[in-house]
């Protein structure tokens, strides 16, 4: 097959470009020179489509991370409910409207900060892996969610901690907080995967509850809640652990030993809770497993 040179130059586009009228639709050579001259552009406009929104979404990831590393600096330096937006916008050292055009206000600042976090499994998975075995399935739920909202997610526990007072006085602001956060990072759904689970073992007659397991729940609930609490309390307030102490014996011991503080250790605290929900479930596994180390 003869294929036919074509001879054209940039000025042969150029000129096109800028003078359709020349353009005569007769002539062989000017058409191939269109032709070229679209696909040169389609190619163009294909490889802006291709690079400029990953160039954009950086950009914007980037100043995201900017004002939420700046909102967690201004939290810790302050109590959180007392903190403004400008605040933040001082603090990230941006203007105003470039803050702004992320976040609105300080309840969005709040929320990116808690779907920040990452969690490696998800309860539903523990308990379908570890179905047949209720104490195993229980001691994995109880140390995946030690791990991440006792230890991971304390810094914005302490965050929530004081802003639950103003969260709980506005059922809108509640209601967008819990519409809003992954629902991976609500305790309370971890805690409702786990019920559901024991209901179930209960049908099943595996396990037989000592006293209702309504109460059990919330018993369980109640202390796992005060633990964390005591976590933010321990390393964000300086509590003085001399305000929980019992006195020992003076008889055996030492009068400057009388006095014993009580020591906050995670890993005690949700071995005992663990063990106790076991014992009021009727388990008789109660110490297979251990959180002590």
């Amino acid at each position: 097959m003869h294929i036919k040179t074509v001879n054209f130059s940039i000025q042969n586009i150029l000129t096109i470009k800028t003078n359709c009228n020349n353009i005569d639709f007769t002539n062989k050579n000017d058409i191939y020179v269109v032709f070229i001259f679209i696909l040169i552009f389609q190619i163009r406009g294909e490889h802006q489509n291709n690079t400029m929104p990953k160039v954009n979404q950086e950009y914007f990831e980037n100043k995201r991370k900017i004002i939420l590393d700046a909102a967690i600096r201004v939290f810790f330096k302050k109590p959180a409910y007392s903190v403004k937006m400008k605040d933040i916008v001082k603090e990230s050292g941006l203007s105003q409207g470039g803050v702004y055009k992320y976040y609105s206000n300080i309840d969005e600042i709040v929320i990116a900060l808690i779907n920040s976090n990452k969690t490696e499994v998800n309860p539903r998975d523990i308990i379908e892996n570890f179905y047949d075995e209720p104490e195993k399935a229980i001691f994995e739920l109880f140390n995946a969610f030690r791990k991440f909202f006792f230890i991971t997610a304390k810094e914005f526990g302490k965050i929530m901690f004081e802003l639950q007072a103003m969260f709980f006085n506005s059922k809108e602001r509640m209601q967008k907080l819990k519409d809003n956060i992954n629902k991976d990072l609500v305790l309370n759904y971890w805690f409702s995967e786990l019920l559901i689970f024991i209901d179930k073992k209960i049908d099943e007659k595996y396990f037989n509850p000592v006293i209702d397991p309504q109460d059990i729940y919330m018993q369980m609930i109640v202390a796992a809640s005060g633990i964390g609490n005591e976590l933010i309390l321990n390393k964000y307030y300086n509590l003085d652990r001399k305000l929980y102490y019992y006195k020992g014996d003076e008889k055996d011991i030492v009068h400057e030993e009388a006095e014993r503080t009580l020591d906050v250790n995670l890993d005690n605290l949700i071995d005992t809770l663990y063990k106790t929900l076991l014992l009021l479930l009727g388990s008789k596994n109660i110490h297979k497993y251990s959180f002590k180390k």
